[in-house]
């Protein structure tokens, strides 16, 4: 299993089974709702192990290996029982508790286990005819892509590539590279972030700086030594110095610091965006993610040093954005199940087809793949 470990890590107990915890009495308010979820992950049952089972203090997990016809990256089949008065409130809790349960899951293995889609959600309460439940489709598992390249785009490439100053940036392009490619906005933002601890570390002045009152922004006097102490400047002031020269306000490099040091002291994504709200209505984290993006790029640019003949020939691309978004088709249905409706049964459920066909500024279909007009007879 992920292969061998040892690290002389010594755990008290003994491992068991199934079953450690038992749910706890659901309140007579609540319905019971299954959520059916695909699971990308390093590790699969065995083929002799068709399926587990384990009860949580507040839900129920069902595990099997994936089918033929769900996508290749996904390894695991994962169906979790909740308690919630309605299906919004079933659909928020199962998302959270899938995650929760498998990052534990992640760390007891010390393997990957990823939700990759949730294929549908229904009430799950025995004796019913007739079913509430949300049906997702529309996921292919694919990644947009624009028919954009050109050789502009390998000409500027080349260029860029003979700046003298190019050698001493590969580490934070590396980093620049990696915020553009990853799948997840925190950490876009830390990976762009690092390009910013790099290049204010490569581009700092030798100048010694003075430390500043946090109220007033002031210099701090030391009575002591009858003197405004001063010394070379601290990453934190490095940073800030980058920031002050490529024209970001204050308010926006506060708000940078604080989602930062969020994200590495363990604050979820709601609980920052939430703050932050406070004082920028409507905020997303997507939001800061584009403009550290936007910044980080211009500091490597800045970097570089180029000349303005230089300049002048190279092609840049500029993206609306960098975070990426997952467009997922929902059909909000009333829905039948075979079997014995007081006994209902995942196998049971036979789901309607639901296909999302891209279209174009003009309403044409079009390839994903490609963005070329299909042409139907």
């Amino acid at each position: 299993m992920c292969g061998a470990h040892s690290f002389g890590v010594s755990c008290c107990g003994k491992a068991e089974s199934m079953g450690l915890h038992m749910v706890s009495a659901p309140d007579a308010t609540l319905k019971r709702w299954i959520a059916d979820f695909r699971i990308e992950s390093s590790l699969i049952l065995s083929p002799d192990l068709p399926e587990l089972k384990i009860r949580l203090r507040d839900c129920e997990l069902s595990i099997q290996n994936a089918g033929k016809s769900d996508l290749p990256s996904e390894a695991l089949a994962a169906q979790l029982i909740v308690h919630a008065i309605d299906i919004k409130e079933a659909e928020a809790l199962a998302d959270a508790r899938i995650r929760e349960i498998l990052d534990t899951l992640s760390f007891a293995t010390s393997c990957s286990f990823r939700a990759s889609r949730l294929r549908f959600l229904m009430d799950w309460t025995p004796g019913l005819e007739v079913r509430q439940a949300y049906v997702y489709g529309g996921q292919d598992g694919g990644t947009e892509r624009w028919a954009d390249l050109a050789l502009d785009n390998l000409t500027t490439t080349a260029q860029l590539e003979s700046c003298h100053g190019i050698a001493r940036l590969r580490t934070p392009m590396r980093w620049f590279s990696a915020g553009v490619r990853a799948t997840f906005p925190e950490d876009q933002f830390q990976y762009f972030w690092f390009v910013l601890e790099l290049i204010a570390e490569l581009t700092k002045s030798t100048a010694r700086v003075t430390d500043k009152c946090p109220h007033c922004r002031s210099d701090l006097f030391c009575p002591t030594c009858n003197c405004v102490p001063e010394h070379r400047p601290f990453q934190k002031q490095a940073i800030q110095a980058l920031l002050d020269r490529l024209n970001v306000s204050p308010d926006m490099q506060r708000d940078l610091f604080f989602i930062r040091n969020g994200i590495m002291h363990g604050r979820t994504r709601s609980e920052i965006e939430d703050e932050i709200k406070e004082r920028v209505a409507g905020f997303e984290i997507a939001y800061a993610v584009d403009f550290i993006w936007q910044t980080a790029f211009a500091a490597i640019f800045n970097a570089l040093q180029l000349k303005q003949s230089q300049v002048d020939q190279l092609v840049l691309g500029s993206p609306d954005t960098v975070v990426r978004h997952q467009v997922t088709m929902k059909a909000h249905m009333m829905m039948g199940t075979h079997g014995d409706p007081n006994d209902p049964k995942i196998e049971n459920v036979v789901l309607p087809t639901i296909t999302a066909i891209r279209v174009n500024k003009h309403g044409q279909e079009i390839d994903p793949a490609t963005g070329a007009v299909i042409e139907r007879k």
